[in-house]
């Protein structure tokens, strides 16, 4: 089984189904804006999240909590992998088109399922990489750790995404296994997906109010010192806690087992999915690429209300709305995106304790101060430029079009109008969601009616730029030769760049507002204004570099 496993799992990295940079050896100048990307942008951002690491850890240790961080870095990890793990499962697992083609190899389905999941694991390490180990290095070097530190905090490192990326699976599975039904094979997947992204926020933030305690315990623990917090913060995914306990006893035999028996469940956790695979996988994934058809005809009084003369922008950004809806993956993976910030934002407020509530009081105390609105509009402004820039709808408009976008040459709209629409889609579904957000956050921080207004306003702008930057990426160095869906999004790392960049003007933004701190009129002349200079630059690109490098791509 291992031999076969390894053996598909490296076909399927060959062929595309694991990370692609963006590299193009046949283009000598295809690694520069990747390159430029990592030189500029990560850089920035990782100092960026430095200094809120340190900002936590200082202040957890001076109660000597300091441990509590680690904590904290595993469990995120695992909460984004398997939040985000539900639907890159779905779209590999289910509506990869290369998924029929290894069905009638001499392969058990435990063979697929694992060489798929091994692949899922190593797309999954950019998250480790981002989130977790910045922390466990920064812990380290204020602590002072040993060599086995870091050497049990890389083991943690290898072994942190099998069991949330498990439990996703296991949670697809299932429910592809029912939803794999009927003749409305397109909407029972779209509906399978979201039931699975429903099923997995309903049990993260039940698994939340499960961990609550009363503040007579909290006041006990706190008291403790001794990183005696970081069991609170460890429950959410079982493994969690042997690996906090493993990285906080390393020098005595203790963190040595803690460590034993992370590594163990997480293998124990793999096995069942092997189990389960051999059970589930080949029932709910045969025939779900066919779909039904209702051969309906049209009639001639009906033929006016299809046929309506439109603006040539307007009628090309419904065919790309209506392309993304109507295709799983891209639903999935570009729209579904747009609405998950929200429910992170908001769910908490709803299903969480009085502790909760008494802190959004202390933020809405802030919030209405109007001394420091300035500052918090340049906050706002920073997280819708990284929302806008984290959905990929802008950022994969032309690596979407794959083989057929030759077809776009023959369209009766200019290069330019063309590209206008792929921006204002990303534009219009990111905004859909802000407006999610915005809104009821501003009625539970009770914010000033006039500085809702002025954020919905002028929160067009960031996304706007974003979606720029994003569309001029994906132009640049398009990923066109795919043969699924899956491949042109969710495997396309210029999603991943945009949100570098999203990152980088984000932090641009609060650096500005924080060097300046200004009222909040002058925030609203500032900011806008620096938005502005950079959507006119990147529209100029467009509209020279991009349309030129648009015709060339359809040549």
């Amino acid at each position: 089984m291992r031999n076969k496993t390894w053996t598909l799992a490296k076909v399927m990295l060959k062929s595309g189904g694991g990370i692609d940079l963006g590299f193009n050896r046949h283009k000598k100048w295809s690694w520069i804006i990747p390159a430029a990307l990592f030189i500029l942008f990560i850089p920035l951002t990782l100092i960026a999240y430095l200094e809120m690491v340190g900002f936590v850890y200082q202040s957890l240790a001076v109660i000597g909590q300091e441990g509590v961080i680690l904590s904290w870095g595993l469990a995120l990890s695992s909460l984004i992998i398997f939040i985000f793990g539900i639907f890159h499962v779905v779209s590999s697992f289910y509506f990869a088109n290369d998924v029929e083609n290894y069905l009638p190899l001499p392969v058990m389905p435990r063979q697929i399922v694992g060489a798929k999941f091994l692949v899922a694991v190593l797309y999954e390490y950019i998250m480790v990489g981002i989130v977790y180990l910045p922390i466990l290095f920064y812990y380290g070097i204020q602590q002072r750790e040993g060599i086995l530190f870091y050497l049990y905090g890389l083991i943690i490192a290898v072994f942190v995404p099998i069991m949330p990326l498990v439990l996703a699976t296991l949670l697809v599975m299932l429910i592809m296994r029912v939803v794999n039904l009927g003749r409305y094979r397109e909407l029972l997947k779209i509906i399978g997906g979201l039931l699975s992204f429903v099923l997995a926020m309903t049990v993260s933030f039940s698994m939340q109010r499960f961990d609550s305690i009363t503040p007579d315990m909290l006041e006990r623990l706190l008291l403790e010192g001794n990183n005696s917090l970081t069991l609170l913060q460890s429950r959410l995914f079982p493994t969690v806690h042997w690996a906090v306990k493993s990285l906080l006893n390393y020098e005595i035999a203790q963190g040595l087992t803690n460590l034993l028996v992370f590594v163990g469940l997480s293998c124990a956790a793999f096995a069942v999915l092997m189990f389960s695979a051999e059970l589930v996988y080949f029932k709910g994934v045969i025939g779900i690429s066919e779909a039904g058809s209702s051969r309906r005809g049209v009639k001639t009084e009906h033929l006016g209300r299809l046929v309506r003369t439109r603006s040539p922008i307007i009628s090309y950004l419904l065919m790309e709305m209506r392309l993304l809806v109507r295709t799983p993956v891209y639903f999935l993976n570009c729209v579904v995106v747009n609405f998950i910030w929200p429910v992170f934002f908001i769910l908490p407020v709803i299903v969480n304790d009085d502790g909760l509530t008494e802190l959004i009081g202390q933020i809405a105390v802030y919030v209405q101060d109007p001394d420091i609105l300035g500052l918090v509009f340049g906050v706002f402004l920073a997280v819708i430029a990284f929302f806008g820039g984290s959905n990929g709808i802008a950022a994969t408009a032309i690596s979407r079009e794959g083989q057929n976008l030759y077809v776009k040459h023959y369209l009766p709209i200019s290069y330019r109008h063309q590209l206008i629409a792929k921006v204002l889609t990303g534009v219009v579904l990111s905004y859909a969601g802000l407006l999610l957000m915005i809104i009821p956050l501003a009625v539970i921080l009770k914010v000033p009616v006039y500085f809702t207004i002025l954020v919905m306003v002028i929160s067009l702008l960031p996304l706007i730029l974003t979606n720029m930057t994003g569309l001029m990426l994906d132009i640049v160095n398009p990923k066109l030769n795919w043969d699924s869906e899956q491949k042109a999004v969710k495997q396309n790392m210029n999603v991943m760049y945009n949100a570098l960049v999203s990152a980088g003007i984000g932090v641009l933004l609060i650096a500005l507002t924080f060097i300046l701190r200004p009222n909040l009129l002058a925030a609203a002349v500032v900011l806008p204004g620096v938005l502005l200079l950079g959507c006119a630059g990147m529209y100029y690109l467009l509209k020279t570099f991009g349309t030129t490098r648009f015709r060339e791509l359809e040549g």
